[in-house]
């Protein structure tokens, strides 16, 4: 988790660094930024509600090469494992990052805190997973079984807010 929220954070900053130093010459890049989360987040919205397709995954061959080149144990190969893991790209999540959150934090005074803690918001889930399974008893498999019941309809809740949102931003931000 370290070594995604550190790679997240330097990443991130970076390119909100740019986005900021292109704004300062003189390119409107938030107002653009502003004009594009809108479409983005109904884009986002159909693919989590199952109306889009989403495939692939973006860096995951860069991962592979990596992989073998990183220590199996200790702080530092876990470190690195998460640094590494932290390139590999599923759409959805290419999608949150530089459609939704970067522009947000573009807009946003304190929006350099926002790739590490995006980093520490995707990575919650797991660890909360792994704590499960890390305490061996047999809740892990009845949260599986239910994780996977409930999969689609919370999906499709959170498509359902992502069209939402991103229809009123959509609105906010073209016509008013």
């Amino acid at each position: 988790t370290s070594g995604k929220i550190f790679v997240y954070t330097l990443f991130g900053g970076a390119v909100i660094l740019l986005g900021l130093t292109l704004e300062q010459a003189a390119i409107p890049i938030v107002v653009i930024t502003r004009k594009i989360v809108g479409p983005l987040m109904i884009l986002i919205g159909l693919g989590l509600a199952g109306f889009l397709r989403l495939r692939g995954s973006i860096g995951a061959r860069l991962v592979q090469r990596f992989r073998a080149h990183i220590p199996q144990q200790g702080i530092v190969g876990a470190f690195l494992l998460g640094a590494v893991f932290s390139f590999s790209f599923c759409p959805t999540l290419l999608w949150l990052f530089f459609g939704l959150m970067i522009p947000l934090a573009l807009a946003s005074s304190g929006g350099w805190m926002f790739p590490g803690l995006f980093a520490l918001g995707t990575a919650l889930p797991l660890l909360m997973f792994a704590g499960v399974l890390a305490s061996g008893n047999d809740l892990s498999g009845k949260l599986t079984g239910r994780l996977k019941r409930y999969q689609q309809k919370i999906s499709k809740v959170t498509g359902g807010i992502f069209i939402l949102a991103g229809i009123n931003d959509t609105l906010t931000y073209w016509f008013i």
